[in-house]
């Protein structure tokens, strides 16, 4: 009996101090640069295709974390259709609408892909991370951390996330609704050099239930460049 308590003490000695020498945030923060270039004016092209093969191309200005502009520019028939984020308002415009369309973030812009999968792609700014545990998979360690939305505003209402205990490389993310319920799995994939560091160039997203149902996103020309704040005024979305 005793020593089951010393035993019992002792994981618990040992888990404190494990938690307490890392900051589950600055994982996320560190992950966060590997899927994009971080809070720093750029703009990129996504290139989203589904399981039937549709085929749609997006180039987004990014601003900072707080705005971007997405731009339909394929298929043609939905050039110029455009998505524009501010802090957690994002609207949509057409050229058939008269006025940009108030919309949310969770709301699927294609395929398994919601707005906010382009539009707010920086986890560390809209989740709360803890880090539950490590996993060894093959030769590798990984982190798996719990991340909780700070608002009800976010893309998801809870995301179960991979990161890599070497080089904070993410692996792969579970996607929750604020219900609770499972929505979709993603990976990250084909890391590449982008602006002098290895960043994913591939997101594939699968339904949680439905796994043949998929979206393939492919990242490309990161470019760092700046932007009139203009750009960002959704009552300038028409020119």
């Amino acid at each position: 009996m005793k020593l089951a308590q010393g035993i019992l003490f002792s994981f618990f000695i040992t888990t404190n101090i494990f938690a307490a020498g890392i900051d589950a945030n600055d994982i996320v923060k560190k992950a966060d640069l590997r899927r994009g270039l971080g809070n720093v004016s750029h703009s990129f092209n996504v290139t989203i295709t589904n399981q039937d093969n549709k085929k749609e191309v997006y180039h987004v200005a990014f601003k900072d974390v707080n705005a971007s502009l997405t731009e339909q520019t394929e298929p043609e028939r939905a050039r110029g259709r455009k998505i524009l984020m501010k802090d957690y308002d994002i609207w949509l415009y057409t050229t058939n609408i008269k006025k940009p369309l108030r919309i949310s973030l969770e709301q699927k812009l294609t395929g398994e892909v919601a707005n906010g999968d382009i539009a707010r792609t920086n986890y560390s700014e809209d989740y709360d991370a803890t880090l539950i545990s490590t996993e060894k998979r093959g030769n590798a360690e990984f982190y798996k951390l719990d991340l909780k939305a700070k608002n009800k505003k976010v893309t998801y209402g809870r995301i179960e996330y991979w990161v890599s205990k070497k080089d904070s490389i993410p692996m792969e993310a579970t996607f929750f609704a604020l219900s609770g319920k499972p929505l979709k799995s993603a990976q990250f994939m084909d890391f590449k050099p982008v602006q002098g560091m290895s960043r994913t160039t591939k997101m594939v997203i699968r339904d949680y239930l439905q796994k043949d149902k998929m979206s393939t996103m492919v990242f490309s020309d990161h470019k760092p460049e700046k932007f009139d704040e203009s750009l960002f005024n959704k009552d300038r979305l028409e020119f």
